[in-house]
């Protein structure tokens, strides 16, 4: 501030003529000219000092001309040791090369960013390390040299490595988990089916109009809701161990949606139909449709308790085969829409009298994005849901 002020004055003085105090004039500018440029160099100075990252400059033939302490500690030499000397020093044999590529490059006045490479500390030890490095200009804009910027990455590498083994065994583990799932059900199922297979014989000896009979078609119910259950955690397994298979043919695609509704008749609350009555040929894995379309209407019901329509629709585009079910049930609300066809994933809270475990939508996905078609979901919470199935249509 005081030499601002005495610029004025000794400026105003020579406005008047006085050689003697231009002349002191032009002095005092030089002199706080060179007072900026000293305080700068020393500004940065300290901050080459401070940097918690080595900081090191060598000229294009290799020779270090500045280390500062964070170079010391990284690398084990002091300046004096280091100054005056090649690079090499820290650079290991069988890196040597790199040296010259890094050389060629700042020649061109080019940078290097995040350089990752192995340098040598006094003690022989290699560390990993990432290098940023920009050449050096002279006041003619000439490269003379360069700066490099070294840190020491160490850390980040051994928590890259801990991550990828992690990732690893847990990879391992799901695989192993996946393959429990699969024995298991397979062993359950042989013993399920086979108290499925007693309960038909013993319906087929009591008489309609008893109780036993009313008991035992609800046993059988359970036993089959008990299958259904299996048979996903099967699929669930197979599709993490990339093991569903698609068996393709030609069937019309109404006639199937018909007969999957034939078996929900017992649901008397809702009314239940098919909107179409041509038929439309489809070339796909039917079983694995009538499997996507059961728990699309099954889901319908179980969501919309009170009753009301559940309607299948079925209609051709240009490329496409598409297949809706809509119902009133209780909607889903927009922030579970994107997840509902997740893995386990259930759009409603543990609380609520709506069994399922959440594998249905994940299993109906993964068989249609196997067909190459996509599903989605439309729904507001209370208004009810629409599924749409679109299917590629097969070229003859």
């Amino acid at each position: 501030m005081k030499i601002v002020v005495l610029q004025r004055l000794l400026g105003s003085l020579a406005l008047k003529g006085s050689q003697r105090f231009t002349y002191i004039l032009y002095k005092m500018n030089n002199q706080s000219l060179g007072l900026l440029v000293e305080e700068k160099q020393a500004l940065l100075a300290a901050i080459v000092s401070s940097s918690q990252d080595a900081i090191i400059s060598k000229t294009l033939k290799g020779i270090i001309t500045s280390w500062n302490p964070a170079a010391e500690r990284l690398f084990g030499y002091s300046e004096k040791e280091v100054l005056g000397k090649h690079i090499s020093l820290i650079i290991p044999e069988d890196r040597i090369h790199e040296e010259d590529f890094i050389i060629q490059q700042i020649s061109k006045g080019l940078r290097l960013e995040h350089f990752e490479t192995m340098r040598v500390t006094s003690d022989g030890r290699q560390i990993p390390i990432s290098l940023t490095l920009s050449p050096i200009f002279n006041e003619r804009h000439e490269i003379i040299g360069a700066s490099k910027i070294v840190r020491d990455i160490s850390e980040n590498i051994t928590a890259k490595q801990e991550k990828e083994q992690l990732y690893e065994e847990i990879k391992m583990l799901n695989k192993k988990k996946d393959e429990f799932i699969a024995l298991a059900t397979h062993e359950l199922k042989t013993p399920i089916t086979s108290l499925r297979g007693f309960l038909e014989v013993l319906q087929k000896n009591v008489s309609p109009e008893g109780i036993n009979f009313s008991l035992l078609e609800r046993c059988s119910r359970q036993v089959n809701k008990l299958i259904m259950l299996l048979n996903d955690l099967l699929d669930v397994s197979r599709v993490q161990l990339g093991k569903l298979q698609l068996r393709y043919e030609y069937f019309n695609i109404v006639s199937m949606a018909t007969e999957v509704l034939s078996s929900f008749i017992h649901f008397e609350k809702h009314t239940l139909s098919v909107k179409n009555r041509e038929p439309i040929i489809v070339y796909a894995d039917r079983i694995r449709l009538e499997q996507v379309l059961t728990n699309l209407v099954n889901n319908a019901i179980k969501y919309s308790p009170s009753g009301g329509d559940v309607e299948i629709k079925i209609w051709e585009s240009r490329d496409n085969i598409h297949l809706s079910v809509r119902d009133e049930g209780i909607g889903i609300d927009n922030e579970h829409l994107a997840e509902i066809f997740s893995q386990f994933y259930r759009a409603v809270d543990d609380q609520s009298n709506i069994s399922g475990l959440g594998i249905g939508l994940y299993i109906s996905k993964e068989i249609i994005v196997r067909h190459g078609g996509t599903i989605e979901a439309k729904s507001r919470k209370g208004g009810g849901s629409v599924f749409t199935v679109s299917l590629p249509q097969k070229k003859d």
